[in-house]
């Protein structure tokens, strides 16, 4: 509750203390969500030249916004978020801001609700789950920053829910919100392939599809092959999208620690192939549906190419589901040891040590955090061939 406290009144002083459209610290209120408006502002005109055009993106944006002048921001977002923001672009840019920041926050807060509900009988304090949600650093770090994971976590949200109802098509239809941020689908998709989950397969196929039917039929039939060829060059982006490193947190920020770029591919995409093997054996035990898609979450965030800080707000979903697990589970070895480092985690990512000793410490403690707890479940559980029990 401290914690919490001390984040939002701290929100509320740096955005609401200050005149203008920068914060008490010379910060763009807002933060990301100017491109997001600026996007959105493409798409409802309809200048779809600029869409992934960096210097007319940016000449746009600081006529839309002058005091955003001097943030620059790389066009690789796929085509449909332009859409997703159209409606924003009528009002003004505080508005906005405003306005998608109460999305925000509903969406997180209506996601967690759902999430908690099945577990409240172990769960009992609603108002220390409402406490550590709201205190949850990365989230704090979304709403600041306007950015867009709110999606993704309304897509294992929703798709949680299907899958519970053993309703695979429509939680592959959720789990195609994930496109918002492709990044967040490539553990899914491998999974779901290597398993043979062909009904969310297509489900996600089929969401996928539709986004991109509806950018085309919107922005025209080109956009798709322009976001294909920003996608190709991605590679060559990969260093102007992390200004700031110790803002990372997946397996990637400690692989690039080593000396070499090659090496630390190697090592990264080495750790990720385990990673994701260990999840496929999970996926295929006769676990909850709540502790698998759990740990794939958890997985997620791990083999992510890119997963800044505020992308680490999905984990609020696994760090719930899996506390419930092991409070209830009497096989599950050592329950105080999980929540002791559910605690380091969420002190790593509010003061993350990168910034003194260059190492994500967050991130070793989310891969003991995965590593115990899918040890625990594949001792506990057997594979079966139903895997939405």
């Amino acid at each position: 509750m401290i914690l919490a406290a001390i984040l939002w009144i701290a929100a509320v002083v740096l955005v609401f203390t200050h005149p203008g459209y920068r914060d008490a610290l010379g910060h763009l209120k807002g933060a990301d969500f100017v491109h997001f408006y600026t996007l959105g502002h493409i798409a409802r005109t309809g200048d779809i030249g600029v869409l992934y055009d960096t210097v007319a993106q940016h000449a746009l944006q600081t006529r839309l916004v002058p005091e955003s002048a001097p943030d620059t921001f790389l066009p690789i977002y796929p085509p449909q978020t332009a859409l997703l923001f159209a409606p924003l672009a009528g009002l003004s840019y505080g508005a906005a801001a405003l306005f998608w920041a109460a999305v925000t926050i509903g969406v997180y807060a209506l996601v967690l609700r759902a999430a908690w509900r099945p577990a409240r009988a172990v769960l009992s304090d609603a108002r220390f789950v409402a406490a550590a949600a709201a205190g949850f650093p990365p989230f704090w770090n979304l709403v600041l920053h306007g950015q867009t994971t709110t999606v993704p976590l309304l897509g294992f949200g929703l798709g949680s829910l299907a899958l519970a109802g053993r309703r695979r098509f429509l939680a592959g239809l959720a789990f195609g919100l994930l496109a918002i941020k492709p990044q967040f689908g490539l553990e899914l998709a491998a999974v779901m392939l290597v398993c043979g989950e062909w009904a969310i397969v297509a489900g996600l196929s089929v969401s996928v599809v539709a986004q991109a039917g509806a950018a085309v039929v919107m922005l025209g039939a080109s956009v798709l092959g322009t976001y294909a060829d920003t996608l190709r060059h991605l590679p060559e982006y990969a260093p102007l999208l992390e200004p700031k490193p110790y803002q990372l947190h997946s397996i990637r920020a400690v692989a690039n620690l080593l000396p070499t770029s090659w090496l630390g591919t190697v090592v990264w995409a080495t750790l990720s192939v385990a990673v994701t093997i260990r999840t496929i054996r999970v996926w295929r035990t006769g676990a909850p549906v709540a502790v698998r898609l759990g740990l794939l979450i958890v997985a997620t965030v791990l083999v992510s190419p890119h997963l800044t800080i505020y992308d680490a707000t999905v984990l609020a979903l696994p760090l719930l589901w899996l506390g419930a697990w092991v409070g209830t589970e009497p096989r599950a070895d050592r329950p105080a040891m999980y929540w002791s480092t559910v605690y380091w985690l969420f002190v790593t990512l509010l003061l993350p040590t990168a910034l003194l000793i260059r190492v994500q410490i967050s991130v070793l403690i989310l891969g003991w955090l995965f590593l115990t707890v899918s040890w625990a479940v594949v001792c506990v559980y057997r594979p079966t061939p139903d895997t939405t029990g």
